[in-house]
């Protein structure tokens, strides 16, 4: 949860599908910040291809913008 980066969680299928799930925001909804204890991640994560990967690129790079808007001001 503290960590200063995206942490993912890949699962492969026995079909060989892909899936991914960023848990580190996650973990911290379900943990009430830290004050209760995650014993079971529920896996919701989406598939792993290329719209996936560049649906997840926009929202970090907007998110990175906007903190460096933020600091600018």
């Amino acid at each position: 949860m503290a960590q200063a980066f995206p942490v993912l969680l890949v699962i492969r299928n026995s079909e060989g599908e892909v899936r991914w799930m960023e848990v580190r925001d996650w973990l911290k909804r379900a943990s009430d910040n830290g004050r209760k204890p995650v014993r079971q991640i529920v896996f919701v994560g989406e598939r792993f291809d290329v719209m996936s990967v560049r649906r997840w690129r926009e929202r970090v790079l907007k998110g990175a913008k906007a903190e460096t808007l933020k600091a600018e001001s």
